[in-house]
């Protein structure tokens, strides 16, 4: 097995995957004593490796991926420490869990969060890590472009049901002024049908509009003479009349 001395891209993955899939999954099975962990470390290896490709010299591409194997593997066996002593120290990688592990790896690869993250994460000058601060404090905070995006997307959708849940429900718009120069549409016109639910008299609210309207219906009263009285009068006999 030759040493690997080229740069790793998306065109030779898998060519990487199959000249070191056997051996890195012997090494993770040895430690672990286990199929389904020692899968998980190689999968996440081989990942790690291709997502730090950019970073890598063509012949620092087999270290990293064996001391990123074996970090795996040590969180591994101290999350979950060895419980079936007696299971087989050497395994090999059957064709069946070869590529199901490939297509794992390449799925992930190319799965569009991948690739955002990547673009998210790449920074090929150290001068604009200077120049953007701000990437660093949203490194550090733990917030994401993909967060700020879901964010955005949930304000928008609030706020297009709450207007559509104010006009169409509470009939909002019947509230609203539409024409108020020169006072040709009253607020009182708006709001006119809520006034029998409002704790006040249609009474007492046409008195405060129209205080001078009682005192026209009213008949006046005359400090002369009523008419009743002076017809009284003058039917009376008087001694004068001949």
């Amino acid at each position: 097995m030759e040493m690997w001395n080229r740069k790793l891209n998306r065109e030779n993955i898998e060519e990487f995957y199959d000249t070191y899939a056997a051996f890195a999954y012997k090494c993770a099975y040895k430690n672990l004593r286990d199929t389904t962990r020692a899968e998980m470390c190689v999968v996440e290896a081989f990942i790690d490796t291709y997502h730090k490709r950019a970073k890598l010299d063509e012949e620092n591409v087999i270290y990293y991926f064996s001391d990123v194997l074996q970090m795996h593997i040590n969180e591994m066996a101290t999350k979950y420490p060895v419980a079936n002593e007696s299971a087989a120290v050497q395994k090999s990688l059957d064709e069946y869990t070869f590529s199901t592990m490939k297509q794992e790896i390449m799925s992930k690869i190319d799965s569009p969060k991948f690739r955002i993250a990547e673009f998210v994460s790449s920074t090929p000058d150290n001068r604009i890590k200077r120049r953007t601060p701000i990437m660093g404090f949203m490194q550090n905070s733990g917030i994401t472009i993909i967060l700020l995006i879901k964010l955005l997307i949930l304000a928008g959708l609030v706020a297009v049901v709450t207007y559509f849940a104010g006009v169409t429900l509470f009939h909002g718009a019947d509230y609203v002024i539409n024409n108020t120069q020169k006072g040709s549409k009253k607020l009182e016109e708006n709001i006119v049908g809520v006034l029998d639910y409002l704790p006040v008299s249609i009474r007492g609210y046409q008195d405060a509009v129209s205080p001078d309207q009682t005192s026209t219906d009213e008949p006046v009263q005359s400090e002369t003479t009523s008419p009743t009285e002076t017809s009284a009068d003058s039917t009376e006999p008087s001694a004068t009349r001949g």
